[in-house]
């Protein structure tokens, strides 16, 4: 997605946090920028603003004073963390550089399921009992699931972590991928993942071989919006949604007639908006998609792109 110049900027305020922030209309992306409690929060929000009856002001408020009180409760005690990660060595200027790469969650400064960097690694520790690598930089430590290596990638620096092969034959394939009974069909969510998308798994009722089904799951990137896609081999499974700063919209949700289930297993709340209403999923919580597990009450939700499209200004 191409970013434009700036058309519009729109100051707003949250009285009940006194929080200021501001809405950037660049035309093909719209952006939420504040700060709360040091972090510096950016969100891509909608632009047919006045399809729902508000304006950006409005808009810009009411996210803020959302985002604090749904989505900020787990921020306090977080990990710093890579996912799907490995280390790196990089030339600058004629100095060799250790530099980790993954996407990040419970970053003082960028969002969850961002694909980043880190600055020069100084120290990497090896913690077998927690199942991870500690990467030390000059400001930051940095947990990484032993499971989560992208060891594809770290092959092509082996010997930058101790023990590496010994690590790679225990930990590689180590990933947990959870489960639901035959005939249903589980939606894996995390905020660890790109695009919220971490698995699915579906067996069907008749099968023989008890095997789950493979399954496929890509981005659409549209010029407004990014959807992912998702289906399994062989079912008439076809799950589409776009994601949100810390929740997703469904817009197909076909399961061949089989229950769905969503699992959240990162480490802060995502809301899932479906068609039997809007779903709060917790930490550990697995809930099916009926309205007997809606949320009484909507909560405001942030909409635009999850990855809102870079500017040039």
């Amino acid at each position: 997605m191409a970013g434009s110049m700036l058309r519009e900027e729109i100051q707003v305020y949250s009285e009940k946090y006194d929080i200021h922030g501001v809405v950037r209309d660049y035309g093909m992306v719209t952006k939420l920028f504040f700060t709360y409690e040091g972090k510096e929060i950016v969100m891509g929000i909608d632009r047919n603003v006045e399809f729902f009856g508000k304006n950006y002001e409005d808009l810009g408020k009411s996210i803020i004073e959302s985002y604090i009180t749904n989505l900020a409760a787990h921020e306090e005690g977080r990990k710093l963390q890579l996912h799907y990660w490995y280390v790196g060595e990089h030339e600058i200027e004629g100095e060799k550089y250790r530099i980790g790469h993954g996407i990040v969650t419970g970053h003082k400064k960028l969002p969850d399921a961002i694909d980043m960097h880190t600055s020069a690694v100084e120290g990497i520790h090896i913690d077998e009992e927690a199942g991870e690598v500690v990467l030390t930089t000059r400001n930051s430590v940095y947990h990484c699931p032993l499971a989560y290596c992208d060891f594809k990638s770290q092959d092509e620096y082996p010997d930058i972590l101790p023990d590496y092969e010994k690590l790679k034959e225990r930990y590689r394939d180590a990933i947990e991928y959870p489960s639901i009974e035959p005939g249903k069909v589980l939606l894996v969510l995390a905020n660890f993942s790109d695009y919220y998308f971490h698995s699915l798994y579906y067996v069907p009722e008749d099968s023989e071989d008890g095997k789950r089904l493979e399954f496929s799951g890509w981005p659409h990137v549209g010029t407004f919006q990014d959807s992912y896609l998702i289906s399994a081999k062989g079912a008439e499974i076809d799950i589409r949604y776009f994601p949100h700063y810390q929740n997703l919209e469904f817009y197909s949700a076909h399961t061949g007639g089989c229950p769905l289930y969503i699992e959240n297993i990162g480490d802060v709340v995502i809301y899932a908006r479906t068609s039997a209403g809007t779903i709060k999923l917790e930490p550990g919580d697995r809930k099916q998609v009926v309205k007997e597990n809606a949320e009484a009450e909507t909560p405001i939700l942030p909409g635009g792109d999850l990855y809102p499209a870079g500017i040039v200004e």
